[in-house]
């Protein structure tokens, strides 16, 4: 069945490229159809960043072909065939061959074909959603910026890049709530992910420092405070940096509010436990100090919380935490290795379907928003001794 016919058949009327993605199952339908404005919103973010049409992105000018090349570079890391496909052909309808493509799927190196700005500036799209894919503290904005991206560009790209990798998470984890099967190709039968703690792992506000420059508080207009709605702060360093780009950032400020607040499901503080453990799994300790915190005040008690970022999947949580943990990180590897096993294990300990739908958006976002704070900044003070990882401001 061609990707038109999947959309026609949708059972809840919505053409939807994530639907596509995850599989386009009955069962997936209604599994998603338990949160209808998640599935409006993932699929509002995806048109933001590839409209329809050759032209650039509004306003800051990541060209399509650009734009669809990194996307398939994420699909090809993410093993997602349907997603390869499709990423494949945007980029061939963008550059009126298939090359580039077929070079990328091939995982052939691009710069050979560097003789032109254009092919410059794809080849740099590649690399960089390769580096935000596997190691996105390595991706800042050095090499973008050498193949001509401006920094309103290099944060459309880090954006298409790391939405492109929530995309493929949510699909994984919301294909195995459907079928039992992820989709990856990983062993279902293999262990499942673990996180590490450590010392650098803290529920202290920490200080993010951005590695390109930020909007300066006076060039917020109302706009930006638009598309922040809901958020506690607009005008911190790093909404300042995603300022840059104003139509993606409004669709993922209602993506995070409607994943991690709609009623029901599964609790406030699991949900942002599982965004602990996706951001402990990256390194992210500036995420994982936030999520850290919201985690301890919403629970009520912070020794479990301290526990974790100590210790990882090793602490003692309890077997509802652990479990959540668990299928979490499970979610957050390039491709994901979550299996059938860790979402039974959930649901014998009582969580829903909502629930666990929420689960796996929580986790998915955190593919997001890791590789957006690691790639366009640091937190102060840290090293490459201290984290183990290049710093990027």
């Amino acid at each position: 069945m061609n990707e038109a016919a999947q959309n026609a058949e949708h059972p809840i009327g919505v053409i939807d490229v994530l639907d596509h993605f995850a599989g386009a199952t009955p069962e997936l339908a209604r599994l998603r159809a338990l949160r209808p404005e998640l599935v409006e919103l993932e699929q509002r973010a995806y048109d933001v960043l590839f409209p329809p049409g050759p032209g650039a992105a509004a306003d800051t000018g990541v060209s399509a072909a650009e734009r669809a090349a990194a996307a398939l570079a994420v699909a090809v890391e993410h093993r997602s065939a349907p997603a390869v496909r499709h990423y494949g052909t945007l980029l061939e309808a963008a550059t009126g061959d298939t090359t580039t493509a077929e070079r990328i799927t091939a995982r052939t190196p691009l710069n050979g074909d560097t003789a032109t700005a254009t092919a410059r500036r794809i080849a740099a799209a590649v690399a960089h959603a390769r580096l935000l894919t596997h190691t996105p503290a390595e991706g800042g904005p050095d090499a973008p910026r050498a193949a001509g991206f401006t920094d309103p560009q290099i944060v459309t790209l880090s954006q298409t890049v790391a939405f492109a990798n929530h995309q493929m998470h949510l699909a994984a984890g919301l294909a195995l709530l459907a079928t039992g099967d992820s989709g990856t190709g990983t062993d279902p039968g293999a262990p499942s992910t673990t996180v590490s703690g450590g010392p650098r792992y803290t529920t202290d506000v920490l200080t993010w420092r951005p590695a390109i420059r930020p909007l300066a508080p006076e060039e917020l207009g109302e706009e930006h405070r638009a598309a922040l709605a809901g958020k506690r702060r607009a005008d911190t360093p790093y909404f300042r940096t995603l300022g840059h780009d104003l139509g993606i950032l409004a669709v993922r400020t209602a993506i995070d509010l409607a994943a991690f607040t709609a009623e029901g499901g599964l609790p406030r503080a699991e949900r942002e436990l599982a965004a602990t453990a996706v951001s402990l799994y990256n390194g992210c300790v500036y995420c994982a100090s936030v999520h850290a915190r919201l985690t301890a005040r919403l629970h009520g008690d912070p020794a479990p919380v301290h526990r974790f970022l100590a210790h990882g999947s090793t602490a003692v949580l309890g077997r509802r935490w652990k479990l959540i943990v668990r299928l979490a990180a499970g979610l957050a590897p390039v491709p994901a290795t979550a299996a059938e096993a860790d979402v039974e294990a959930l649901r014998a300990q009582g969580l829903t379907e909502l629930a666990l739908v929420d689960l796996v958006h929580c986790a998915a976002f955190f593919g997001w928003a890791n590789r957006l704070m690691l790639s366009l900044g640091s937190v102060a003070g840290e090293t490459e001794e201290d984290d183990g990882r290049k710093a990027t401001g």
